[in-house]
């Protein structure tokens, strides 16, 4: 529930109605999850959160259903919150899609940059916090700078993608409660593998690991962390929630926007 919360909390550091701040957190969770149930067919997932997907256990035509079914509930709720919120889901969601697409054009490709990597995730990932931060700023009642929260909101959306990204390599299928090395698995570059590709130094012997027969999957993990890709990965994030602070501190209501800045540092530190 980690986008319902950012909602929630960015709505207090804005003074937004509380009940059209819950709208906007509920649509997000319910197109947040449409996505994944759509990830998870496209990616043959048979494990999310801890448990067997909707795909592994009915089918993936009964996955994909539940996912439109999640969509449609999440543009109902966001008819409720304002005239100009369902216009902008629905521009989202082409967003979402367009970056889901392009991140299958780039599977199996080794000349993925870090610009290209933040565009796919600003898009896959970012938009949906961009269009809460968007709606959130047209309902708040206090003076603010007006691209501020959907840009705080959208590097949210990325850091998110980061931590992901690290955990892939860092977190066991038990705490994790996915699939161990899914993006190997989808032969997806992953922004530790990317800056790995771009290094001189680690470059042939990582593509060596990456492209083997069977790529070994706690090897990549390894080689990752031990060269400091894991590391620099982090610094990535770091640099996004100090950007993040900065927009947090202009927001009008201080108490509000504080509980806010906390919420963002256990974001970009948490192990699940």
């Amino acid at each position: 529930m980690l986008r319902a919360r950012f909602a929630l909390l960015l709505s207090g550091a804005l003074g937004a109605d509380e009940a059209k701040a819950e709208g906007v957190a509920r649509a997000m969770e319910l197109v947040h999850n449409a996505s994944l149930l759509h990830d998870d067919c496209v990616d043959e997932a048979e494990l999310r959160r801890g448990h067997p997907t909707p795909n592994k256990v009915f089918g993936t035509t009964v996955g994909l259903l539940l996912g439109d079914l999640a969509f449609a509930q999440g543009l109902e709720e966001a008819i409720d919150i304002s005239p100009n919120a369902p216009k902008l889901l629905v521009t989202t969601v082409r967003e979402m899609t367009v970056g889901e697409l392009q991140e299958e054009f780039l599977k199996g490709a080794t000349a993925v940059s870090v610009d290209a990597y933040m565009g796919v995730a600003a898009r896959k990932t970012g938009a949906l916090f961009e269009w809460a931060g968007a709606v959130l700023s047209e309902l708040s009642p206090f003076p603010h700078e007006q691209a501020d929260p959907p840009r705080l909101a959208c590097a949210a959306g990325i850091l998110l993608q980061i931590v992901d990204d690290i955990h892939d390599y860092t977190l066991s299928e038990r705490v994790s409660g996915k699939d161990e090395g899914q993006d190997l698995k989808n032969r997806r570059l992953t922004l530790p593998c990317i800056y790995a590709v771009s290094d001189t130094a680690s470059r042939a012997e990582f593509l060596e690991l990456w492209d083997a027969k069977e790529p070994d999957a706690a090897r990549i993990a390894r080689f990752l962390k031990d060269r400091g890709h894991i590391s620099k990965t982090r610094e990535k994030g770091r640099q996004l929630v100090d950007s993040m602070l900065a927009m947090i501190a202009n927001l009008p209501c201080k108490a509000e926007a504080k509980e806010l800045a906390f919420f963002v540092e256990i974001v970009a530190k948490r192990e699940f």
